[in-house]
């Protein structure tokens, strides 16, 4: 599948710019996930176009230094397979990252991930397992930044993640307050599906 020339489309249409070492990661890292796919439910995407969409869109625009700053340690509750975690630490060298993920088949392929790609290993620390989003407890808090993905609605994730960083981010459709004004928002556009996308900066 033509992975390389989504990525270098989707890489384009968000006006985003990465270096040669990250393109070649991030298309190592959706081989892996095509893999696993072939042989178990990772991921509900399996077209070269929904792969890319999924695992990076986010990731690319998480990856500014105005989302997440320069040698931030994240939190990120329920990981799935990785994305946008894996990635963003894939463009971003200078971030350390603990992942929260339930589901055991997940944190295989993380860890498998984790000990194939780069340095990952050494700044990913994966934590099999839920929160409980009004006392929400993970070992390292308090991060510098706290982000989860489709795991709660917005309005429980933002109190839960202040309990766990000094910066939370709301991941959404549209723009919303939730308790409180952000501290900043970019807004995007997904080329393929035309979804818009909000990255709702807390701090």
């Amino acid at each position: 599948m033509n992975v390389e020339r989504e990525l270098d489309a989707l890489t384009t249409a968000l006006g985003a710019t990465i270096s040669s070492e990250a393109h070649e990661l991030l298309l190592r890292f959706a081989q892996l996930v095509a893999q696993w796919n072939a042989r178990m439910d990772l991921t509900a995407a399996k077209t070269p176009e929904q792969i890319v969409e999924v695992l990076f869109a986010d990731s690319l625009m998480l990856a500014r230094e105005d989302v997440v700053p320069p040698h931030s340690r994240i939190v990120d509750v329920g990981s799935g397979a990785g994305a946008p975690a894996l990635p963003l630490l894939l463009l971003r060298p200078d971030v350390q990252a603990t992942l929260v993920e339930p589901l055991q088949k997940r944190v295989a392929f993380m860890r498998t991930v984790c000990g194939t790609l780069s340095d990952l290993a050494k700044r990913v620390t994966l934590v099999a397992g839920k929160i409980d989003p009004s006392a929400p407890q993970v070992k390292g808090a308090p991060f510098d930044v706290a982000m989860a993905r489709a795991t709660f609605a917005p309005e429980v994730w933002l109190p839960a993640g202040k309990k766990l960083a000094q910066c939370v981010l709301v991941l959404t459709a549209e723009a919303q307050e939730y308790g409180e004004a952000p501290t900043h928002l970019v807004s995007y556009t997904l080329p393929r599906t035309k979804a818009r996308r909000v990255i709702g900066v807390y701090s």
